[in-house]
């Protein structure tokens, strides 16, 4: 069936949908959801037996988006960190969609595989993780963040207790410990149960007050962990916890990971973006001596989500560790990236972020990375400045934790403000700190100006004086 000239239409539904979207966002609340999107979860609706024009299917479609919608574009959402896409990302990841080229290999998709390992290049230029040049792409692209910390620790794996483990599997390993604060991603427990490492295996170090991994506690860790006879194999450094924008002191995290002939891994899925940034470079010194690191170019690189990067030293390391064919695959000297990690054909997301790279350069990026920190600086300050407001700690990336300080019941009265923000379009997490509950506000939206932080505050100021004795 020849649909073009309905899809021709179909589609300028869709553009215009998503125009609107970005250019108005304050027409559509920052959260909402209605009952029957509840019902339709636990009781989906029968499967179709007549199909229906296209028209009416996207008109559908659009109209129970709206329905629940979670409107990351509203320069008011400071929720986790999800971003306002850069809208010609979307339109690169349309096209490539639309075409349907796949970068897993070569002849299934020559100028994506050429465009997929050019803009890997790109992302450890602009992060300063320079890696020498070769035959093979300085990492794989993942359908984020989980999927390359575990490709990671596939390869410390592989590297630190020998590749006879890829065939003999770990029941052959030494007790293999790996390393990180208690801030560190749950992403990465889940991938040492994955990779049958376990996950008792991981070493959930204890904290600074700043949120950074505690250094004594680590050493006094690993030689607990050498007299009991495990083997230390990766230590983590997060650069950029997710949950207050922390960074571990990475420099020195590398010299331990030395010391001891760890893999040294940085997650940096939530931060990394800013490891090269003038404002927040001193915080990332240490980043360039990794073995490996995580980056989510869907968080502070503006594209949409299913998309997570990792970049390695040596691209020929990650074909040891995920090489592998079949006799229906002809061999040849051509680029195979499928052969460098887990996926196989899989769908091309780094037209978007190219597209994004050569529209803004790196100068235009960190334009709007800076306008982001400085949005939080002004947003930490605003708190600073009130009687009743207390700040978790001061900024390094594009989030503020705060509290109500000086008043009865503060854990209660902070959640009862989250629950007001919320409902009154600000949409900020709950963060608990210690036992204490802190509002959590990601400056994740390019468009977000002071003007809306500036409001965020006074809203809650208004919402205290009109509740609450302080």
């Amino acid at each position: 069936m020849d649909d073009t000239d309905n899809f021709i239409q179909a589609g300028v539904t869709i553009l215009k949908t998503l125009a609107a979207a970005y250019s108005h966002p304050e027409n559509y609340k920052v959260l909402s959801w209605n009952d029957e999107l509840y019902h339709r979860v636990t009781k989906p609706e029968p499967l179709p037996f007549d199909g229906q024009n296209m028209d009416e299917t996207v008109a559908e479609a659009i109209q129970t988006i709206f329905s629940g919608y979670c409107n990351v574009s509203h320069p008011q959402y400071y929720g986790y960190i999800s971003p306002r896409p850069l809208p010609v990302s979307v339109l690169g990841d349309l096209l490539a969609m639309g075409l349907n080229q796949t970068p897993g290999a070569w002849r299934a998709g020559p100028a994506a595989t050429a465009i997929e390992t050019e803009t890997l290049h790109w992302l450890s230029e602009f992060i300063g993780y320079h890696t020498p040049s070769g035959n093979l792409p300085n990492g794989i692209v993942t359908n984020g963040g989980t999927m390359a910390n575990a490709s990671a620790l596939k390869l410390a794996r592989d590297t630190l207790l020998g590749r006879e483990v890829q065939s003999k599997g770990v029941r052959s390993a030494n007790k293999p410990t790996i390393y990180m604060s208690r801030e560190g991603h749950f992403s990465v427990w889940k991938s040492l149960d994955f990779l049958g490492l376990g996950r008792e295996s991981l070493r959930l170090i204890e904290i600074d007050e700043q949120g950074c991994i505690d250094l004594n506690a680590l050493e006094d860790t690993i030689q607990r962990d050498l007299r009991q006879g495990y083997q230390p194999i990766c230590l983590i450094g997060v650069a950029g916890t997710s949950a207050t924008g922390a960074v571990d002191a990475l420099d020195t995290l590398a010299d331990v990971a030395a010391h001891h002939n760890m893999w040294f891994h940085v997650d940096g899925a939530a931060g990394g973006a800013y490891a090269n940034l003038a404002e927040t470079r001193q915080f990332f010194t240490g980043i360039e001596r990794a073995d490996s690191v995580t980056l989510d170019p869907c968080k502070w690189f503006f594209v949409s989500f299913g998309i997570g990067c990792l970049l390695v030293k040596n691209g020929e390391e990650l074909r040891k560790s995920f090489y592998a064919t079949g006799h229906y695959w002809e061999e040849t000297d051509e680029l195979d990236i499928f052969q460098m990690s887990f996926s196989g054909t899989r769908q091309w997301r780094t037209l978007g972020l190219w597209l994004a790279f050569r529209h803004l350069g790196e100068q235009g990026y960190k334009r709007i990375l800076s306008h982001n920190l400085k949005v939080t600086h002004d947003l930490a300050a605003t708190v600073i400045a009130t009687d009743v407001l207390e700040l978790l700690h001061k900024p390094v990336l594009p989030v503020c934790c705060f509290r109500v300080g000086q008043i009865k019941s503060p854990d209660t009265v902070t959640m009862a403000i989250q629950r007001f923000l919320v409902a009154s379009n600000h949409y900020v997490t709950l963060l608990d700190w210690r036992g204490h509950h802190y509002l959590r506000a990601a400056i994740s939206n390019f468009a977000t100006e002071s003007s809306h932080v500036y409001e965020l505050v006074q809203t809650i100021l208004t919402y205290l004086d009109t509740n609450y004795d302080t």
